[in-house]
């Protein structure tokens, strides 16, 4: 059912911000029944839904996980896929999934309860469900709209696009399939303030068990999509790649898996309870937060209608034309650098590679098939107008199997080589094979390195990005190779990293007031962040000992209708609790109610969550022209805590 349009809510929760959370935040009574869509009355409600991955089990988690859903009262259910374990068996799906959300479901033929009025539960396929025959007990169980493999569907200022992201999709998967040509038409033709596309299998993701998907690295911001949700990997993950924002969510019920590195798009990940992710969106915000089971706060992100890429450029995209020399003679040092004569080289657009039968450009592997050519050498040349106005570059590689990654003749980057000089005959350290030959991996580098510490990297003007990619093996039978090239403007930088910040490290309370702009905190002491204790890092030392501590500084903002969103790049151990001018933006690993100074954070992390900077999404309707107030308490998670770390980062789009 399609509500009616209207107009925002978002006067609501600027003027009356603390009706609108104890609206949002409020828990019913064990057992209350989940609200039903209202009638049609001409104002459009904003939307409250939840969405759940790999939950399709009778395990104790699945069982909490479906508590917390209900408690949280939404609208309609949303799953990533595989709702049915083990095998997506008729023998099994009423207890795994009806047996949860019935009351979401119609028609509900099971034998858990009653069903829904009209259906307010909207799954998609996972590789468990497609364990039986063509899938036939998930297509049998529901009743969906379109196909009901994939299809769409509108709730408010969202329109959702659900898709089958498995390899036995008989309109297939990849991106020149039935599927995704369906998919960038209706995205394409869509007006709705927010496109989220729901799948399976994750086109990215840093865990250590499945990873990234290759085949479903669509486009999907050029055709349209505002967010990308994903489940498979049964961890949280929030990513941002090339501008668009993906999160990954399998914690639904099934077994945890670990992570491997973060990519250079994770923003925040999380896996050390099971739980749901809530979204509330109207027509100009959408924010995310993934609740545990234990109903802590694990992340916290606004999403504006328009996006949050500020303008991302593309120096070299995924299909560009690429110079290439693949005789297997070494062209010499300076085969690298910008001057270099490469008139002589073939050249042909990406994908490149030989023996896998997806390439655009084929290149020779020479005359032996069991003695091939150990390296290629590809070069491509890009302008940029002005690189002080960059924040960060974002390389996205296919490689198959080593790489050595040039910018203007440096070395930036080395993935998958061994250390030491590399030479024409050197191998890769380890091979790749299957999916992750057809898989883009991000990698990040910021320009401040570039352009501080080695100046001569990225120029203004012409510029070159020159890559060597190495076999495994003489006598591997394929090689692949294909990269993308992205620019993330540099925004308003409202608050540096470093800043100066008024603190209070007593562990006795202040007054409730401290977060508000006009407070008095001419007693608290005043340092450089980083501040903290214990990891040798920080520029000034506070006091250890207390659960809590506070921290206030100030910033200008010229002109707020300027900015469409605020990224806050946030470095905390172990939990943190946000206010803008008075008002909470965001909480981190700390319960979604009842915070006092005496509150733990649930979870301790370790090394790699305390010294990152997490990138999340700021509510600008916050802001005021002039002087801002920046109010953040730190809280532990035991009094024995031996660190503690905060640093914050604010840049306006």
């Amino acid at each position: 059912m399609r509500l009616p349009v209207h107009a925002t809510l978002a006067a609501l929760w600027l003027t009356l911000p603390a009706l609108a959370q104890v609206q949002l935040d409020a828990r019913p009574a064990p057992g209350t029944p989940a609200p039903v869509d209202p009638p049609r009355t001409g104002v459009t409600l904003p939307q409250r839904f939840v969405a759940i991955g790999d939950f399709g089990t009778t395990s104790p988690e699945s069982f909490e996980v479906a508590a917390l859903v209900r408690s949280l009262r939404p609208r309609f259910v949303l799953t990533l896929g595989d709702n049915n374990y083990p095998s997506g068996a008729a023998s099994t799906i009423d207890q795994n999934i009806g047996q949860h959300y019935h009351e979401f479901i119609r028609p509900y033929l099971g034998s858990y309860g009653a069903g829904a009025s009209h259906n307010r539960f909207f799954p998609c396929l996972g590789n468990h469900d497609w364990g039986t025959t063509d899938a036939q007990p998930y297509l049998d169980y529901f009743e969906l709209p379109g196909n009901e493999r994939y299809y769409d569907f509108r709730r408010g200022a969202v329109h959702f696009f659900v898709l089958d992201s498995d390899p036995a999709e008989p309109d297939g998967i990849t991106r020149d399939s039935l599927q995704a040509q369906w998919l960038e038409s209706r995205l394409r033709a869509s007006t709705a303030p927010f496109k989220m596309v729901t799948l399976h299998h994750p086109p990215y993701s840093s865990s250590s068990n499945h990873g990234s998907t290759g085949a479903l690295q669509w486009p999907l911001k050029e055709w349209g999509a505002s967010i990308v949700l994903a489940g498979h990997d049964h961890t949280y993950e929030r990513l941002t790649v090339s501008g668009l924002p993906y999160i990954v969510n399998g914690l639904g019920g099934r077994n945890v898996y670990a992570f491997g590195d973060p990519l250079a798009g994770t923003e925040l990940r999380f896996n050390a309870e099971h739980g749901a992710l809530l979204v509330e969106a109207d027509e100009h915000f959408a924010r995310f937060r993934f609740l545990t089971s234990s109903d802590t706060v694990q992340d916290d992100f606004l999403l504006p209608s328009g996006g949050i890429d500020p303008g991302s450029v593309t120096f070299v995209a995924e299909d560009t034309l690429w110079k290439y020399l693949d005789s297997g003679v070494d062209p010499g040092p300076s085969w690298k650098a910008r001057g270099f004569d490469d008139s002589g080289w073939a050249s042909g657009p990406a994908q490149l590679g030989y023996g896998e039968g997806d390439e655009a450009t084929l290149v020779s592997y020479g005359p032996s098939t069991s003695n091939r050519y150990v390296t290629t050498w590809f070069r491509r040349g890009f302008t940029v107008a002005e690189p002080q106005e960059l924040d960060s570059l974002q390389l996205r590689l296919v490689l198959d199997d080593g790489a050595v990654v040039y910018l203007n003749g440096v070395e930036v980057l080395r993935a998958g080589m061994p250390a030491g000089v590399i030479g024409a005959t050197t191998l890769a350290a380890s091979s790749v094979s299957g999916e992750a030959e057809n898989t883009f991996v991000a990698h990040s580098f910021g320009t401040e390195t570039l352009l501080v510490l080695q100046p001569g990297q990225l120029s203004r003007g012409y510029n070159m990005l020159a890559v060597e990619v190495h076999q495994a093996s003489r006598s591997s039978n394929d090689v692949s190779f294909a990269a993308e090239l992205v620019g993330l403007p540099r925004g308003a930088l409202l608050l540096a990293r470093g800043s100066t910040w008024r603190y209070r490290d007593s562990g006795v309370a202040p007054a409730a007031t401290w977060k508000d702009p006009g407070f008095d905190d001419s007693s608290w002491s005043a340092g450089r962040a980083q501040l903290g204790y214990g990891e040798g890092d920080q520029a000034t030392t506070i006091a250890s000992g207390s659960t809590t501590a506070w921290f206030r500084t100030t910033f200008t903002v010229a002109d707020t209708a300027a900015l469409r969103f605020l990224w806050c790049r946030l470095l905390r151990d172990d939990g943190a609790l946000v206010y803008l001018n008075g008002k909470e933006a965001q909480r981190l690993n700390l319960p979604r109610t009842g915070v006092t100074p005496a509150t733990f954070a649930p979870f301790n992390f370790g090394q790699e969550v305390e010294g990152r900077f997490e990138g999340t999404s700021l509510d600008p309707r916050l802001l005021v022209n002039g002087q801002n107030t920046l109010a953040v308490e730190i809280h532990q998670s035991n009094q024995a805590n031996p660190d503690l770390s905060f640093d914050l980062e604010l840049v306006g789009h």
